[in-house]
């Protein structure tokens, strides 16, 4: 049976653990945890994690804590879905410090959310504008994708799902106003949607995939593939196309039979273009370009036991152990143009053909490969809170039911369960963001379940931990915890390729875990409720030193108060009121002291208590008079003194 992977992952797994709930509980007891950086056989799959799962009962959210960490919220949206799998790039960091993002926005929960649109914010070296209050476009589109082009303008592409293309908006820099037009890349038939795109100068690259939903959107078959994934070229800035909606080479039913909403990534450094691709039963597949698109080389990183797999075609046992992607990948090209790849990891297994069921058991870790290490290696896993193995497997992590399971096909958790808050049909870590920075330093984001952090529906609240390789990916740190958020679901990082002396990356925050348009279900488990998109500037230093910990409620030992300054003041010169933004280690009571050039003490100001993370302060020096300054903000024993101008 043909039908879109996206479509049938999501679908199938749901009537899997709707129908066949034992298969959600079972666990292969020879699977062991795999360390960070060991390597994987991918025949055998010996060492992908496989476990029991059991419902917490020694851990409960404790909502009387303070000492959470704290971000900055830059919008907010009541489109609460983000990806199906790959997050994609929606944060630039400019050359001067300045940051342009973008996300999927919804002003209200109106049915069908017919204001939707690309959201947006941008950072002008201190503060972050309003929260955007309206789109974008002038119409209604979904998953942005930003660029920034030649001349230092922006430019975004959203789909517009009901006919297909992309909505080309532009602004200058920090404008706030947009400019958008017809859709490009409509084609002559089918909906292509879901685009990825990377730019390099006034030349964009752009891949997306046709999508269906069996009824008023028929399906879009070319060359033996439904709902393919294709690729646009374009030389100047979108406005018109070069290559338009094609297929890259290797791309045909030799090898796939269907494509994959969101199931690819694409990056671009210089005239070094790769794209990589994936899925539950397709290869991990890189084509990489260094002629700037015009001639490719594809690259099958990891193969899939069954080329041009069709669902319900043949058995494939459980104890196969056949380790696939989740199709939730990111790529980077780093400075010596070697291409790294990451990806969640999957598994899969059918033992009944006739039916439309295909089992996906669960797997914890995601993986990376590279081309200077063209070995797949454990990057990332969930964080081990407690330091004791499940009492029935004996595997790293305990999580609850909750955590694990989809809806069934009647819109319910499956049998004894209260809820469902599984991300479709990814991982359990998934969602990967890579960066890099002038050191050639690797940095990695993912969501992933938190053991002993329970949401009132018993499914453990994912929080964005981050892992680092300082040797090109030859090796991996153990995961620290970005957000530990504690009282939210944080989810769908998505980081800046670039990092300088910090990580930039933005997020979604719920107050419930999963999403309300795929665990809401048929009695309004997950309301459609106003979701957070924040920003999180986090030190490298602090990331590669090991002091960002697992979670404040593990934590070992009280960090010592510490101020990051993540920019220099702005506006500055400045008159009237000059913000900076700052990243705190730990919670402490801070304060801002300002004195002259002849270190005369001019203004002392107690701050309060700031907790961990991102702040943003406002220095008021509207009763300075005009000349340089110094400014200190203190955190428990630690200052640091950045200078700023005084105009009148």
């Amino acid at each position: 049976m043909k039908r879109t992977l996206l479509f049938a992952a999501m679908i199938v797994s749901g009537l899997a653990y709707g129908q066949k709930t034992s298969d959600l509980h079972k666990t292969d007891l020879d699977k062991l945890s795999a360390k960070s950086g060991e390597a994987i056989d991918l025949k055998d799959g010996s060492s992908v994690q496989g476990r029991k799962h059991s419902t917490i009962s020694n851990g409960q959210l404790d909502k009387s804590r303070e000492d959470v960490y704290s971000f900055v919220q830059i919008g907010s949206s009541y489109y609460d879905l983000q990806t199906n799998a790959s997050v994609g790039r929606r944060i630039l960091l400019h050359d001067d410090g300045t940051i342009s993002t973008v996300w999927t926005y919804s002003p209200d929960a109106s049915a069908g959310w017919p204001d939707r649109g690309t959201g947006s914010n941008y950072y002008d070296g201190s503060a972050w504008g309003s929260s955007p209050s309206a789109r974008n476009e002038n119409l209604r589109t979904g998953w942005p994708s930003i660029v920034e082009l030649a001349d230092g303008g922006i430019t975004t592409f959203a789909h517009v799902s009901s006919d297909g293309g992309f909505v080309r908006a532009t602004t200058t820099k920090g404008s706030g106003t947009w400019t958008s037009q017809t859709p490009v890349l409509q084609g002559t038939s089918g909906v292509p949607i879901w685009n990825r795109s990377a730019s390099s100068g006034d030349t964009v690259h752009l891949v997306s995939n046709y999508w269906s939903d069996g009824g008023a959107v028929p399906d879009f078959i070319k060359d033996g593939i439904t709902n393919p994934m294709t690729y646009s070229r374009s030389f100047d800035g979108g406005v018109t196309w070069e290559d338009e909606l094609i297929f890259l080479p290797g791309y045909d039913s030799n090898f796939y039979l269907n494509g994959g909403g969101d199931n690819y990534a694409i990056d671009v450094e210089g005239s070094t273009v790769a794209i990589v691709t994936g899925g539950r039963t397709r290869d991990v597949a890189l084509w990489k370009s260094e002629d700037n698109g015009a001639n490719w080389t594809k690259s099958v990183i990891m193969p899939f036991v069954y080329p041009a797999f069709e669902w319900g075609s043949r058995i494939i046992p459980q104890d196969s152990n056949y380790t696939t992607s989740d199709g939730s990948l990111d790529v980077l090209i780093d400075d010596a143009g070697n291409c790294h790849v990451v990806t969640g990891m999957s598994g899969i297994y059918d033992e009944d053909t006739t039916d439309e069921l295909m089992s996906i058991p669960n797997y914890f870790s995601f993986y990376h490969w590279s081309e200077n290490s063209p070995t797949w290696k454990v990057c990332g896993s969930p964080i081990d809170m407690d330091e004791a193995p499940d009492p029935t497997s004996g595997a790293n992590w305990t999580f609850s039911d909750e955590t694990m399971a989809s809806l069934g096909s009647d819109g319910q958790p499956p049998a004894g369960l209260a809820y469902a808050a599984r991300y479709g049909a990814t991982s359990i870590s998934t969602h990967p963001s890579m960066s890099k920075d002038k050191d050639g330093n690797i940095f990695i984001t993912y969501d992933a379940p938190i053991e002993l952090i329970l949401h009132d529906y018993q499914a453990n609240l994912r929080d964005i931990n981050v892992v680092y390789s300082t040797d090109g990916g030859d090796t991996w740190s153990d995961a620290q915890n970005a957000t530990q958020w504690r009282t939210k679901e944080a989810v769908f990082g998505s980081q800046a390729r670039m990092a300088d002396d910090h990580i930039h990356f933005i997020f979604q925050a719920d107050d419930f875990p999963g999403t309300h348009l795929q665990n809401n279900g048929n009695t309004g488990l997950h309301p459609n409720d106003e979701v957070g998109i924040y920003y999180a500037a986090i030190p490298t230093a602090e990331i590669i030193a090991g002091n960002l910990g697992a979670n404040t409620l593990s934590a070992k030992k009280q960090q010592d108060p510490k101020v990051f300054v993540v920019s220099q003041n702005y506006p500055n010169p400045f008159e009237g009121m000059t913000k900076v933004t700052i990243y705190n280690r730990a919670g402490a009571e801070m304060s801002l002291n300002v004195t002259d050039l002849l270190g005369k003490n001019v203004m002392t100001e107690e701050l309060g208590y700031k907790s961990a993370g991102n702040h943003e302060i406002i220095i008021d020096g509207s009763s300075l008079n005009a000349g340089i300054y110094f400014y200190t903000l203190s955190a428990g024993e630690h200052k640091v003194t950045r200078k700023m101008k005084v105009v009148k």
